[in-house]
């Protein structure tokens, strides 16, 4: 709608209610009403045209309120997408980089650090850019032993170091197997609510998490998580940004 319409509506609607009130009037003393009945029809007249009017207008305004929260929905899920890449792609693309750059006969020490650093830009970038505040995200590392486990290698976000251990033959372990085998992601609302198969209730303070394997098509690292205190701090429209970080480690380890 132009401005020069919204002005002629704006104009026009209370111009409506006065002259539909007029007509009550006019019609009430053209059949000749008077008295108790006269004050009435008028004041029925009034408040079923004002009603008539003010419906729409009201729903016009709700109207108005929603597409002004999903623009800022929309902004806000922008600015998080550029946080997303200026905090975390860029920095991390540089260091794959540097990684792949480096001739294999002179890795060692160096290629162990620019893969730490990697790990290290992954962890911080989904703990302060996805959702909500207070997140933290944590790596548990492929252990190849006698069972397999998935060992806590590193975290960043609220200081509460992860202290599970996923061991291959438990039904937790199994879980978590399972996701990295399958190359499967795991988004859950609610742990209390909805856990997992194989979760232990109590001992832990969050209450949603997204689980991804940091793994390449043929060969596997490990699990990388974030959680959140409350209930909709993660949602799953935040498991492809973390996927991407989990991709993006695995190809950095693999190098």
């Amino acid at each position: 709608m132009g401005v020069i319409s919204a002005r002629v509506v704006k104009v026009a609607r209370p111009l409506a209610v006065t002259a539909a009130t007029a007509a009550w009037v006019i019609g009430a003393v053209l059949n000749g009403l008077s008295g108790w009945s006269f004050g009435v029809t008028a004041g029925a007249g009034a408040a079923l045209t004002a009603l008539a009017v003010g419906l729409p207008l009201w729903a016009e305004r709700r109207a108005r309120v929603r597409a002004a929260t999903a623009v800022q929905i929309a902004e806000d899920a922008a600015a998080r997408m550029q946080l997303v890449l200026d905090d975390a792609l860029d920095p991390l693309t540089y260091l794959i980089g540097r990684i792949t750059d480096r001739p294999r006969w002179t890795r060692g020490r160096e290629l162990l650090e620019l893969q730490g650093q990697a790990k290290a830009v992954v962890l911080a970038a989904a703990a302060e850019v996805l959702g909500s505040d207070r997140l933290r995200a944590c790596y548990f590392a492929l252990v190849e032993d006698h069972p397999p486990r998935l060992v806590p290698a590193g975290f960043h976000g609220r200081a509460s170091a992860p202290r599970t251990t996923f061991v291959a033959g438990t039904p937790l372990g199994d879980q978590a197997f399972q996701l990295l085998r399958q190359r499967e992601d795991l988004f859950c609302q609610d742990a209390r609510a909805r856990p997992p198969s194989g979760w232990q209730p109590g001992g832990h303070d969050y209450r949603t998490f997204i689980a991804v394997p940091v793994a390449t098509e043929e060969r596997e690292f490990g699990v990388l998580t974030i959680d959140g205190l409350h209930v909709g701090d993660l949602t799953e429209a935040d498991v492809a940004a973390v996927r991407v970080f989990a991709r993006l480690l695995a190809i950095a380890l693999a190098a």
